[in-house]
């Protein structure tokens, strides 16, 4: 397996997205963004925190011969307990020991701020995972979220991967809020409306009543979308967060994902990222193409067997 292709681009302080590579593997891991009111892990985003650390622990697992679910397991549950130990979704704040780790972003003090007032519990960020993995002729696709995988084989046509129990999630609250935008809300409004709705998803999450997704709750293993694919030499691969997949939805710069491969094998996947970033930055208040943030990061790893 050979990256042809690395592509990574944020307009924060840290991306909230990573990507890593191993020669027999390949992952992007997308950080949900803050919501707002979240304590900073030293000077980063809990979302960039875990996407780093998570991307620095499959950069180093042992996982010839394992099932994908249990390196999944071990990975929650190394990120959990890096967590914990900042104080990170633990009872009571930054834990004994405090080193001063967790700050908020207004500058007040960071046990407080990841804690909360009386001890409450501290939220654990959360974020979504595409890992592909070689193993002999095949290739097996782990996925918790909305990060798409993109396969050719030589003489096929491309095909997409995406966790089953995202489908249409974000198509239907988009829907919600262009029927809102089409009966003259103010944009403003309708999108504070679902943000709030978004405080009461994150909190399901990670519960029989949310979506699943990488966080600090080792069950997501077992939630996870895994396949395994006959790859033949040549097969072309495309991970990416959902931050560069805007390029083929909602804004249809390429008109499917056989020609995004096309772009990114004529090796113009920077452009298409430039032309991409001009079209959000054309529709500031998301009424032409809506969509939950006028831009977000955007990773992509290009390979082929």
């Amino acid at each position: 397996m050979r990256v042809l292709r690395s592509i990574s681009r944020s307009d924060k302080p840290r991306s909230e997205d990573a990507a890593g590579a191993r020669p027999d593997g390949l992952w992007v891991i997308d950080g949900a963004t803050p919501l707002g009111g979240e304590a900073l892990v030293g000077d980063q985003s809990p979302a960039a925190w875990l996407a780093a650390t998570a991307s620095a622990h499959l950069s180093r697992a042992a996982w010839a011969g394992r099932p994908i679910r249990a390196v999944l397991r071990e990975l929650v549950e190394h990120v959990r307990d890096e967590g914990r130990r900042l104080g990170l979704g633990s009872e009571g704040g930054a834990g004994d020991g405090d080193d001063g780790c967790v700050g908020s972003r207004d500058g007040t003090d960071g046990a407080g701020a990841a804690a909360g007032a009386e001890g409450r519990r501290s939220e654990f960020p959360t974020a979504t995972l595409s890992l592909v993995r070689q193993v002999g002729d095949r290739l097996e696709l782990c996925l918790l979220g909305d990060s798409p995988v993109v396969l050719r084989a030589p003489g096929a046509a491309a095909r997409t991967f995406t966790d089953p129990q995202f489908d249409g999630v974000e198509e239907a609250l988009l829907a919600r809020i262009h029927a809102e935008l089409d009966r003259g809300v103010d944009a403003a409004e309708a999108y504070a409306r679902e943000r709030a709705a978004s405080r009461e998803r994150r909190a399901r999450r990670n519960t029989p009543a949310g979506l699943w997704v990488l966080a600090d709750e080792p069950a997501a293993a077992g939630h996870a979308f895994v396949i395994s694919i006959a790859a033949p030499p040549g097969t072309e691969i495309a991970v990416m967060s959902d931050g560069y997949a805007r390029c083929v939805h909602p804004f249809g710069l390429v008109a499917d994902e056989d020609a995004l491969l096309d772009e990114l094998a004529a090796g113009r996947g920077d452009d298409l990222l430039d032309r991409l970033r001009a079209a959000e930055n054309a529709d500031p208040t998301r009424t032409r193409v809506p969509r939950f943030s006028r831009s977000d990061d955007a990773t992509l790893l290009y390979a082929r067997l």
